[in-house]
Order: structure tokens, then sequence, then C-alpha cells
């Protein structure tokens, strides 16, 4: 059984979605109703799974990196990449 949800956009995210459901043939109302069925199945396959030990030692190695100040913000890092262009 269908039920049909009426899902406000903001005028650009839905003109996005119209153009990304032409590009594969799809009709707009099964793009978006196919999109909402993968995220929940991703969400609900991934909810309470334990991280791998790769993940672990990921996450461990950013925090020892904020630790040692070897993480810079974004803003950052964009100046240091605007001083280098103009060099």
């Amino acid at each position: 059984m269908m039920e049909t949800i009426a899902v406000p956009f903001r005028e650009d995210a839905a003109d996005r979605l119209k153009r990304a459901a032409a590009e594969i043939g799809m009709p707009v109302d099964e793009f978006i109703a196919s999109a909402a069925e993968g995220f929940i199945m991703d969400n609900e396959a991934h909810r309470g799974s334990p991280l791998s030990a790769d993940q672990i030692a990921q996450i461990e190695a950013g925090l020892a990196a904020e630790r040692e100040g070897r993480i810079i913000s974004n803003e950052e890092a964009e100046a240091r990449l605007a001083a280098r262009r103009t060099r």
C-alpha cells in the first residue's frame, strides 16, 4: 500500500531534484521516494552497529592530531592557500 506525503522544497532544491531524476530517466516522485527509502535503510542498518577497529583508529588519530595542534580551521586553510597563490 502506498501513502502520499506532501513535502515542500525550496525552489532551488526542487530544481536540483528534478534535474537529477531526469538525468537517470526516473519520475521525480519515484526518485525522491527511492532516495528516502535508501536513506532510511542505511540509517537502520548502521544504527547501533559497533565501530570497526579501523574507524576507532581513525577517530583516535584525529583526536590526537587535535590535541597536538595539527588541525586548523577551514578559514585558516583557505587563508594559507590564498597566500600561496599570491606568491
